[in-house]
């Protein structure tokens, strides 16, 4: 059962996720900076609230969290293009078709059930720093294409910053750990399949699952 502070927090949690996604998408910015934006200030607060709120109940969080924004996607077509529309890409517009945010709800809620707190938290952090970094230095910085999505330097800067991520994050990880994580990041991003908001936190908590004794 819910006491009253733990279902207070996740009220707010809950509030906070949906107001940065309105907030963000009315923004005067490009789609591509505003969907950075979004990523990084979603995945932040996600993982601060670890902190506050018991992982259970954050779990549920996201999970009706994911199923309220598919519900209103599906069956409220109209509201939620009103609300979100400026951040859905051209492929994201189609009738029926599940927005970004959605796998990245799922996907913190999968890491998050899958893997201990430490690891989980890392693996969302990537997923909002590390993802659009890659997306921002790759559009920024010209250099070879790995694949259609994917550029070397793009690669390069989702390596780095998830390496730093780990340093900041991973207390006592060795850096064979701290890159393996960052391996596992950056491989997920730079795939040309698959929706790299689920593969890039399970990828990466998958790395450094692997490589580590002491998470």
């Amino acid at each position: 059962m819910l006491d009253n502070d733990a279902l207070i927090r996740l009220s707010v949690l809950t509030a906070l996720i949906v107001a940065f996604q309105v907030l963000v998408s009315h923004v005067s910015l490009e789609r591509e900076a505003k969907r950075r934006w979004q990523h990084a200030l979603t995945g932040h607060v996600i993982v601060q609230a670890s902190y506050i709120i018991p992982m259970s109940y954050g779990n549920a969080g996201l999970m009706i969290g994911a199923v309220g924004m598919a519900y209103v996607r599906l069956y409220h077509p109209y509201k939620f293009m009103e609300a979100f529309g400026p951040l859905l890409r051209p492929e994201e517009l189609e009738a029926g078709k599940l927005p970004g945010a959605f796998h990245f709800l799922i996907g913190s809620s999968l890491t998050a059930t899958l893997f201990n707190l430490p690891i989980a938290r890392y693996a969302v952090e990537c997923l909002a720093i590390a993802d659009p970094m890659a997306a921002f230095v790759g559009k920024s910085v010209p250099s070879p294409q790995l694949n259609k999505s994917a550029s070397v330097a793009g690669s390069f800067a989702c390596f780095i910053t998830s390496l730093v991520v780990g340093y900041l994050m991973l207390e006592d990880a060795s850096l064979l750990q701290l890159s393996m994580g960052a391996l596992g990041c950056t491989l997920a991003e730079a795939m040309p399949f698959g929706n790299d908001n689920l593969t890039i936190p399970l990828m990466t908590a998958v790395a450094v699952a692997c490589f580590s004794n002491s998470y």
